[in-house]
C-alpha cells in the first residue's frame, strides 16, 4: 500500500473530516506526476492524529508547530503534514498564498473545494495571490510567485504583479533561511537567467541580493560586449547549457562521468553542487563594481575583483544562512575563477601549474574549470571557436590530473618531513623549511623528484649547497 492509500485508509478509520490541500491538489488537477508530499487539513486534533498515524505505520513523528497544531510524519522519502483547520475550510484556504494552492479535496467524498478560482487560474496558467495581504503576511511568497511561474511555465497575473512591486521591499525582512531556500529552487529551474531578470524587474533582486543588482550598468572593456549584469546572465545561460549536455563539453569529453558525480553531490540539506555552481556563476563578478577603474587610455580594469568578490560572496551567503561547506565552495570558486583561463593561455600547461592551482582551489577547482568555460562563453554573442577549444583543452588537462592522477600530481605523498630536511641541510627552523617542502612537492608533481634522496638533493640546490 502506498502512502496515499495509507492516509486514505487511516482517515476513514478515524471518522474525522479531512482535506488534501495545497500542492497535491494543484498537481493532481494539472496531471503532474512529480513526487509530492501530502498536506492534510483536519477538523480535529492534528498533532494527535499525526502521532497515531506515525505509530500505525512506523513513521517518524515531528511536532512542527504546537501553537497552531501542526505535525509531520515521514514515511520513507514522503512527508505527510497534519494541520488543524484554521476556522472554516474557506477561512483556512483564505490564509494561503496563491489561488492555485488554495484548493482542497475532501478525503472520502473526493469533493473539490475551490473558493478562490484556482482551477480558472490553472487553465489561464496564471499565478494569482489569494488576497491583497498575501505578501505582507509572508514576504517569502514574493519569491514563491516567481518560482511557481518558472516551475509551471505560468505568468504572474497583472494584479498580483502590482502587489509584488508594492511589497518587494518587505523581502529584505523575510526569514533568511526560507528566502534562501526559495531562491535556490529558482536557481535550480530551467532558464534561471530569465527568472533572475524577472526578479530584478519586480524589485525582488534588489531586496534580496543588492550585490547582484549593483552589476547593472557597470560597463567593461573588450572583449566584453555587455555590462556586468548582462554578462552574468549569459554566464548562467552557458552553465545551464553545459549541465543540460551532461558536462560533455567542459573538457572535450574528458572525465564526463566524474563531473556528473561531482556535481550531483548534495552539499547541505537538499542543495546540490550543480546548483551551487549556478550560484557561483551569479556571484562570480560581484567584486567588479567596487574595483572598477579607468586608466588614462580609457581602458577599464577590475584589479583584484576576485578576492573582493569572494569576500562579498561570503558575507552574502552568511546573511542567507548557507552552510559553511557551501560558503567554502562558492567563495573559493569566485576567488579563483580567472585562473584556469590564464593557465589556458600558457604555451604549456605543466603539472607544476596544475598542482599549484588545485593546491589553492582544492576540489572547488573542478567547479572553477566549468565556470571558466561558461565565463568565456558569456563575454560576446559569437563564440570564437579557437579560443573555446583552447579553454576546453586546458580543462581536459586540469580535470584529468585531478580525477586520474591525484596521487602523483594533485596530492603527491610526502617524501621527507621538515625535521629530516633541517638535519640533512643543517638549517634552522623557520618559513624557509616550509617553502622548501612545498618546492619539493611541486617538483614531485612535475616528475622531477621521486625519492627521498632526490628530494634532499633538490632542496640542496634550492639553498645553493
Amino acid at each position: 500500500m502506498n502512502v496515499l492509500d495509507q492516509v486514505l485508509a487511516f482517515i476513514a478509520d478515524q471518522n474525522v473530516e479531512a482535506y488534501f490541500v495545497g500542492g497535491w491538489v494543484r498537481d493532481e488537477l494539472l496531471g503532474r506526476t512529480v513526487k509530492r508530499d501530502l498536506d492534510l487539513a483536519v477538523d480535529g486534533d492534528a498533532v494527535e492524529l499525526a502521532r497515531a498515524f506515525a505509530d500505525k505505520h512506523r513513521g517518524a513523528f515531528y511536532l512542527m508547530d504546537e501553537e497552531h497544531d501542526v505535525a509531520r510524519v515521514i514515511l520513507g522519502d514522503t512527508y505527510v503534514d497534519f494541520a488543524r483547520l484554521r476556522g472554516t475550510l474557506r477561512e483556512d484556504l483564505a490564509t494561503r498564498d496563491f489561488t492555485i494552492n488554495a484548493m482542497a479535496r475532501q478525503l472520502g467524498s473526493n469533493e473539490l473545494f475551490d473558493p478562490f478560482h484556482g482551477q480558472k487560474h490553472l487553465a489561464l496558467k496564471q499565478i494569482c495571490a489569494v488576497s491583497d495581504q498575501a505578501f505582507q503576511n509572508d514576504p517569502v511568497r514574493l519569491l514563491r510567485a516567481v518560482r511557481f511561474a518558472g516551475e509551471l511555465g505560468f505568468t504572474i497575473g497583472a494584479h498580483t504583479e502590482k502587489l509584488i512591486r508594492r511589497d518587494a521591499p518587505l523581502l529584505a525582512f523575510a526569514s533568511p533561511e526560507r528566502a534562501r531556500d526559495e531562491f535556490f529552487k529558482i536557481l535550480a529551474l530551467p532558464k534561471p537567467s530569465g527568472l533572475i531578470r524577472q526578479l530584478d524587474d519586480l524589485g525582488l533582486l534588489a531586496a534580496l541580493l543588492p550585490e547582484v543588482t549593483a552589476l547593472k550598468g557597470v560597463t567593461q572593456s573588450a572583449p566584453h560586449a555587455y555590462d556586468v549584469l548582462e554578462h552574468t546572465a549569459r554566464v548562467l545561460d552557458a552553465i545551464e547549457a553545459i549541465q543540460a549536455d551532461g558536462y560533455a563539453a567542459v573538457a572535450n569529453g574528458t572525465c564526463v562521468a566524474e563531473l556528473q558525480t561531482h556535481f550531483a553531490q548534495i552539499v547541505s540539506a537538499e542543495r546540490t553542487r550543480g546548483t551551487l555552481l549556478r550560484l557561483a556563476a551569479l556571484l562570480h563578478d560581484v567584486g567588479k563594481p567596487p574595483t572598477r577603474t579607468v586608466d588614462e587610455a580609457g581602458a577599464i580594469h577590475f584589479y583584484a575583483h576576485e578576492p573582493r568578490g569572494a569576500a562579498m560572496s561570503e558575507a552574502l551567503m552568511r546573511r542567507l544562512r548557507f552552510s559553511n561547506d557551501e560558503i567554502a565552495i562558492v567563495t573559493r570558486v569566485v576567488a579563483e575563477h580567472v585562473r584556469p583561463a590564464q593557465l589556458a593561455r600558457e604555451p604549456r600547461l605543466s603539472n607544476r601549474a596544475v598542482y599549484r592551482f588545485f593546491r589553492d582551489a582544492g576540489d572547488a577547482g573542478v567547479d572553477t574549470c566549468v565556470l571558466m568555460l561558461a565565463d568565456q562563453r558569456g563575454k560576446t554573442a559569437a563564440r570564437e571557436e579557437a579560443d573555446d577549444a583552447r579553454y576546453r583543452a586546458a580543462n581536459a588537462i586540469l580535470l584529468d590530473r585531478f580525477f586520474r592522477a591525484r596521487d602523483t600530481v594533485i596530492a603527491p605523498p610526502a617524501l621527507i618531513d621538515g625535521r629530516t630536511l633541517m638535519q640533512a641541510l643543517q638549517i634552522e627552523a623557520g618559513p624557509r623549511v616550509g617553502e622548501l617542502l612545498e618546492a619539493i612537492r611541486e617538483a614531485q608533481a612535475e616528475g622531477e623528484v621521486k625519492t627521498r634522496e632526490e628530494a634532499i638533493a633538490f632542496a640542496r640546490r634550492q639553498v645553493g649547497q
